[in-house]
């Protein structure tokens, strides 16, 4: 008998795993980590310095490949192929050589797809989306006799769209919005040759959503992508995106064909056009070199509240500096001024006239005192009175607008002469009589 030395266990699965690791490792050894393609997040693959989202190369030349090739293919993203082909087609876009997808087969490239969102380190849908998947309305299945039911199923189908559209695709990133706009381009294409693939929309649903959703727990996951009218599941909504793919992808058309003209000229509107086919076009123009990317616009500061002031002229004619100084008043003529004299003087006629009345009152006080019997009082009388009125008709022609407090200063001077002229009488009447007497 021939004795074992040692006993060899089985390997452990484990030391399976360790050791199909290694062999990876070893057959990927020489790829460069700057041409890897699968594995790596999507923002860095997709997003450019100059602004361009482009689409990353296997996406888009498989899709091409599919959408001119595979359409008729029965079983099209069911079907596995053979695992030799595919790991040398995958080995071949990391390491950034070309892929004859011909050569490779229709179920390689369609393989590849799938295998570009299962291994991104962050899935499409993960368990922080799982709340809003669920929340998404239940539909009802309708029967072909009953015309009621049809028509509500097409109104709750509208309605599942519409939530798809304006709460679950706008809970994804940007990048992963717009690439899945271009596979469910093909994916709707696909859907329109059912009679020949045998693919419908709710297959492609079951066969995509493993792809797409991935969290911590598996037996999450798997409930999660089933598909039905009834289900609120990510098959579900991947069953609406490729049924309805104009309506739920709306804006993301617009900002396609807008970028890349196509049928509609570049304008917004993307109606009366068979947009999968459109968007399927100009994938065969990024192949060719035409277009690099999708051009995202960069994001604007928040619009202030317009100015008041519109223009610049009109700034600058509202600013302190600018502002207009208030005119000056005409200037009279010399006609105008001797018309101003003349109404002066005549006013200052009137003033004298009221001072000559003042003296004349107190010029009657003095004739009833005894000394204003007298002659010779009654001279010094006029000799001290004819100094006041000489500077009296001087001061009104040299003034030519006296004012009120003028003629009222002039009124209390006549008042102090004559108060002055009192006592020079009396002394004047004294010296008189003491002549007599002598």
């Amino acid at each position: 008998m021939k004795a074992e030395h040692a006993i060899n266990m089985p390997k452990s699965p484990s030391h399976a795993a360790r050791a199909n690791i290694g062999e990876s490792q070893r057959y990927s050894g020489d790829i460069n980590p700057d041409t890897l393609v699968y594995g790596v997040p999507l923002e860095p693959l997709m997003n450019t310095a100059d602004g361009l989202r482009v689409l990353p190369r296997p996406i888009r030349e498989c899709i091409a490949f599919i959408n001119h090739h595979g359409l008729a293919t029965e079983g099209l993203f069911r079907r596995s192929p053979p695992s030799t082909a595919l790991r040398s087609a995958k080995d071949g876009y990391n390491r950034g050589q070309s892929v004859d997808l011909a050569l490779a087969g229709v179920h390689v490239a369609a393989v590849l797809l799938k295998l570009f969102f299962r291994e991104l380190p962050e899935p499409v849908f993960s368990s922080s989306n799982y709340d809003i998947v669920r929340a998404l309305p239940a539909s009802i299945s309708s029967s072909p006799d009953d015309t009621s039911s049809t028509d509500v199923a097409k109104q709750m189908d509208a309605v599942r769209a519409r939530y798809v559209e304006e709460v679950i695709l706008p809970s994804l990133r940007p990048e992963y919005r717009l690439l899945l706009c271009f596979v469910c381009a093909l994916l709707h294409m696909v859907a329109r040759n059912e009679s020949a693939n045998r693919m419908t929309a709710y297959s492609l649903a079951i066969v995509w959503a493993p792809n797409l959703a991935r969290s911590s727990n598996p037996v999450l996951d798997v409930t999660m992508c089933g598909a039905g009218p009834g289900a609120a599941t990510v098959g579900s909504v991947v069953q609406i995106m490729v049924q309805m793919f104009d309506r739920v992808f709306s804006q993301e058309l617009r900002l396609i064909l807008a970028n890349f003209g196509g049928s509609s000229g570049g304008q917004e509107t993307t109606a009366g056009i068979d947009q999968a086919d459109e968007v399927l076009r100009i994938v065969d123009r990024m192949n060719r070199g035409e277009y690099r990317g999708v051009h995202v616009a960069a994001a604007t500061p928040p619009k202030l509240p317009p100015r008041r002031v519109a223009s610049p002229e009109a700034a600058a004619a509202s600013s302190p500096a600018a502002r207009p100084t208030p005119p000056l008043p005409p200037r009279r003529s010399v006609a105008e001024d001797q018309k101003a004299d003349e109404g002066n003087r005549s006013d200052n006629d009137d003033e004298g006239d009221d001072d000559d009345g003042d003296t004349q009152m107190f010029a009657d006080a003095e004739s009833d005192s005894p000394a204003a019997k007298d002659p010779t009082k009654n001279e010094a009388r006029a000799a001290n009175k004819s100094p006041s009125v000489e500077s009296s008709s001087l001061a009104e022609s040299s003034l030519v607008e006296p004012s009120l407090a003028e003629s009222a200063h002039s009124k209390n001077n006549d008042v102090q002469e004559a108060s002055t002229a009192a006592p020079a009488d009396a002394e004047t009447e004294t010296e008189t009589e003491a002549k007599q007497q002598l």
